[in-house]
């Protein structure tokens, strides 16, 4: 009789960790070592499917875009290895981990799943994280949140996922929304967990792709906020020397083709300039503005960078920028 393959799942570390607050021995990963440990802690995940872990990051600092570029590059070793990855991640940068990695990992025929931990530890609460993000996150155990997400790993869905307690989000869909004091995560929620994983027929599922990472990101681009009144000289000099330029506009917030054309007018006629929050009908635009919908403002961001990364041509930019699809690129 043939032995029944067990499915496998290889988890990255990239902080979000934490077991329990009290700071035990294998409660928290934040180098190498404490991988072996941490995982005797989560024998649950046993049931489910063989683990191995990989150590991208402690979390304890800024999760930055070299590090994601590592974790897409350790996705790409693994991935004729492993039937799903599950990514732990720091919770408060989770939406930007989830929109950079759906653009990296191009065409995915199985799930990457973005999880973390409701609680920090004494190491984490010493380096200025804090667990008072999420509202919604603290009403979950840590556990619970992991053991579902190695589920999900292991389901038919092929796509950039995050997992919050029984909730599974599209991952370029969520976002923080709310005041600090009252901070939630709020997205396209695709499936939910239960006594087994249910989707909602709205998920990219499992099939043959070819695969491929595009890891490469261009973070040299001026991040600004328009308001009625701001001076535009002082806006395009902040941009000089960039090479792009995000800028968001509020509700109501006066702007108008004319002040663009001023705008392009300063920084050159090829110079991209990202709109978030513009309106694409009340164009027409000059050539080198983008106007970004149906995406949060962090995806939106992460896409700009992205573009610029991949591309040095205005008109191939403009394509990759204007692929809004929150399913990827």
């Amino acid at each position: 009789m043939a032995k029944i393959k067990r499915p496998a799942v290889a988890i990255l570390f990239l902080g979000g960790t934490t077991l329990d607050e009290r700071g035990r021995v294998g409660a928290t990963v934040v180098k190498p070592a404490d991988i072996k440990p941490w995982l005797a802690q989560m024998s649950e995940m046993d049931i489910i499917a063989d683990t191995e872990g990989c150590f991208i990051t402690s979390g304890l600092n800024a999760v930055t875009l070299s590090d994601w570029a590592k974790a897409a590059e350790t996705i790409k070793e693994k991935y004729n290895a492993v039937d799903g990855f599950v990514i732990i991640h720091r919770v408060d940068s989770i939406p930007a981990a989830a929109a950079t990695l759906g653009l990296m990992l191009q065409n995915l025929e199985k799930p990457v799943v973005i999880v973390g931990s409701p609680i920090v530890s004494p190491t984490e609460r010493a380096a200025g994280l804090s667990s008072s993000h999420s509202s919604e996150l603290r009403q979950f155990g840590a556990k619970a949140n992991f053991i579902n997400a190695v589920q999900v790993a292991v389901s038919d869905v092929a796509e950039v996922v995050v997992i919050v307690g029984s909730h599974i989000y599209r991952g370029q869909t969520l976002d923080f929304t709310g005041s600090p004091e009252t901070t939630k995560l709020a997205g396209l929620v695709i499936g939910k967990i239960d006594f087994g994983i249910r989707f909602f027929g709205k998920q990219i599922q499992r099939a043959s792709r070819a695969f491929r990472i595009r890891p490469k990101f261009d973070p040299k681009v001026a991040v600004a906020e328009y308001v009625p009144g701001l001076d535009l000289h002082h806006l395009t000099a902040m941009a000089k020397g960039a090479h792009g330029l995000f800028l968001s506009i509020p509700p109501g917030g006066g702007f108008s083709v004319q002040t663009i054309r001023i705008m392009t007018g300063h920084l050159g006629r090829s110079f991209p300039i990202a709109v978030f929050g513009g309106d694409s009908r009340s164009g027409p635009w000059p050539e080198n503005v983008i106007i970004m919908t149906g995406q949060t403002r962090t995806a939106a961001l992460m896409r700009m960078m992205w573009a610029l990364g991949q591309a040095t041509e205005l008109a191939k930019r403009k394509k990759l920028l204007n692929t809004n699809r929150a399913t990827g690129a």
